[in-house]
């Protein structure tokens, strides 16, 4: 981690700690006039560290805030919670704007103790955790026990984090009535239902509260951003690091700005997107990094990966199959779209793929399926 994010996450604790009265009062407040007659509660478990931003919280805060539009099909108040154990002062994200008020689970129980009903969303990288074996979720399951019906939905936003099928099956002891809802199309599939053993749904992916401020080439900037991941937190077989290709394509476009996307809160991250010309994600590959520039009018590269792209995406020229072959060819690649007919033309034909699989309006109509039962996979 480094010196400037070390002291941003100091400053920001600090600040916490200093307003916590004043945090605790405002959730006590929200409390009263929000959710002091709930009987009936759709309950998400959110990552602590309210001065961080990934596609993941993104993507949960944007589900959050459909659902709550969906009070005339589901019936209940939304409200979302730290983990059991999270001693976290602050209740709201802060490095991009968002309506989500945070409580603690300390105050989950205190305050909501009394239902009738809970649909709980857990995040793929929390399922692990949902055991009775687990200490820590001791005050999750006493609250649980108190509570008519409980019901459980695991949101699978990357489905390389999913944990061990045993992971699972120990939340379905507990709560027969689990569900899985998928951010990809690509692993939404009846093997997947089968494998998992549940009631599977598409949710698919939608980040931005806002809409994009999409640039044509003209108005874009010779500007290159890059994401924050390591090559190797991804299934590969190279041993290129990233900092070697990033070298090697700097002596090779000169007359280009590179930038990682690192340290910087959302709006600046889009605004970073809508001037650049192109992006290269070293993640996953179908991620924020990459749709979100295209929505912006840019041209995203990445690695094929079987695991999240569809068919759609297959023999595209600014997707390689390894990183080694995209070592040797975007820099040749970025100089063939450097003009204005190529650009828009390419670009034009990832707008329309990256529209077909990813809009808001067909995330509210998925979550909306989802709410009167009508499950992709039952």
């Amino acid at each position: 981690m480094s010196i400037k994010k070390d002291s941003q996450k100091f400053a920001h604790q600090i600040k916490s700690f200093i307003f916590q009265g004043q945090h605790k009062s405002f959730k006590k407040k929200y409390f009263n006039e929000h959710y002091s007659e709930t009987k009936k509660l759709i309950l998400f478990f959110v990552p602590a560290g309210t001065d961080r931003i990934n596609g993941g919280i993104l993507s949960i805060c944007t589900i959050s805030n459909v659902i709550k539009d969906l009070k005339e099909i589901h019936g209940c108040d939304v409200v979302a919670s730290f983990l059991p154990g999270k001693s976290e002062t602050d209740f709201k994200y802060r490095k991009f704007s968002n309506d989500m008020i945070i409580y603690t689970f300390k105050e989950i129980e205190k305050y909501f103790n009394h239902l009738d009903f809970a649909e709980i969303h857990i995040p793929d990288v929390m399922i692990s955790a949902f055991n009775k074996e687990n200490k820590k979720m001791k005050p999750f399951f006493r609250w649980t026990e108190k509570i008519k019906e409980v019901k459980i939905n695991l949101l699978n936003q990357n489905d390389l984090f999913i944990p061990a099928i045993e992971k699972i099956n120990k939340v379905k002891e507990v709560f027969p009535n689990t569900t899985m809802t998928m951010a990809h199309k690509k692993y939404a599939t009846i093997e997947k239902r089968n494998q998992y053993g549940v009631p599977l749904h598409l949710f698919s992916a939608w980040l931005s509260p806002t809409p994009y401020k999409k640039r044509t080439f003209e108005e874009k900037e010779n500007l290159i951003i890059y994401s924050p991941d390591k090559i190797q937190w991804v299934p590969n077989s190279s041993t290129l690091t990233k900092e070697e290709i990033l070298s090697n394509l700097k002596s090779k476009l000169p007359h280009y700005k590179f930038v990682e996307i690192k340290d910087m809160n959302y709006d600046t991250y889009r605004d970073h997107a809508s001037r650049a010309k192109f992006v290269i994600t070293f993640g996953e590959g179908l991620d924020g990094y990459l749709i979100e520039t295209i929505f912006s009018g840019g041209i995203s590269f990445a690695v094929y990966n079987e695991i999240f792209f569809t068919k759609d995406f297959e023999n595209l020229p600014s997707l390689y199959t390894s990183f080694d072959q995209l070592n040797q060819k975007i820099a040749a690649d970025i100089n063939r779209y450097d003009n204005a007919k190529s650009y828009k033309e390419y670009q034009d034909q990832l707008d329309i793929i990256v529209n077909k699989m990813y809009s808001f309006d067909m995330l509210k109509n998925n979550i909306k399926q989802y709410y009167l039962h009508n499950f992709d996979f039952k």
